[in-house]
């Protein structure tokens, strides 16, 4: 198996995309701990996963105590951690940017920012000691150009990218490498209501040249590329994974929803 005894920690691994790559790590012989911020769905997936190598915690990624506790108690059961996925993250509700209220600004740049440094810097200093780690991080396409309607999550993703290219250059010299992979619109995680609807799957679909949004399981197949030895000369990089759709086709969703008002 690809990942036998490796040990991997997942944010927002308890649905959606989160819980696709627990389950594709987790046949891939990997032990896998994630959090969650809802309690029922972390109860969901401890009772889908039972008997499997996991570890399962209600969290929410800013909340910078309740993380290091997390990873504590990940090294106490297994006494290292191989590879960290990025993967929680919040979208704004689609609005222009001068009717964003502050609230819902912050939060985003709360969890998808903040969050996320917070997790891969308590990690991180576990992989800095340990001599060994792989960090990748979900940004997004959104974050190379932005999005009408998207500017707080834009900015969120585009921070990450900068980000994963700063900790390869800080701490390649311990064998902790970092990745991100920006993906454009997936069937699945975050994406689950639109595609309720098949006005928004073919107006998505039709952004890209190959005409179709992407599938959960081609997105989980780069994960466990980027996350394993096949893939550690790959360091700083973020690898785009949105059918061509980048400078593709400039209507944006929230011009197209506003079109049908």
């Amino acid at each position: 198996m690809m990942f036998s005894e490796k040990v991997v920690f997942i944010t927002g691994g308890t649905k959606g995309l989160g819980k696709a790559m627990a389950k594709a790590f987790l046949d891939e012989g990997a032990k896998v701990a994630v959090n969650g911020r809802n309690k029922e769905a972390v109860a969901k997936f401890e009772d889908e996963f039972r008997g499997k190598n996991i570890l399962a915690f209600e969290a929410d990624i800013s909340d910078y105590e309740k993380m290091n506790h997390i990873a504590d108690k990940v090294y106490s059961e297994w006494s290292k951690i191989d590879i960290l996925i990025n993967n929680a993250g919040i979208v704004n509700q689609l609005m222009p940017a001068e009717k964003i209220k502050k609230e819902d600004f912050d939060r985003v740049i709360d969890v998808n920012l903040k969050g996320t440094f917070y997790t891969t810097q308590i990690f991180g200093k576990k992989m800095i000691e340990q001599k060994s780690g792989r960090i990748i991080s979900i940004a997004s396409q959104v974050g190379f150009f932005g999005e009408k309607g998207f500017l707080p999550y834009s900015i969120s993703k585009s921070a990450l990218m900068i980000m994963t290219r700063s900790i390869a250059h800080e701490w390649s010299k311990y064998n902790v490498t970092a990745c991100a992979v920006a993906p454009g619109f997936i069937k699945g995680g975050m994406n689950e209501g639109l595609i309720k609807k098949e006005v928004f799957v073919n107006f998505l679909s039709k952004r890209t040249p190959i005409e179709r949004m992407g599938e959960v399981n081609e997105l989980i197949s780069l994960i466990l590329f980027l996350a394993s030895d096949n893939a550690r000369y790959i360091n700083g990089e973020t690898i785009t994974i949105d059918g061509g759709m980048t400078g593709y086709n400039q209507e944006s969703l929230l011009d197209f929803i506003m079109k049908g008002k």
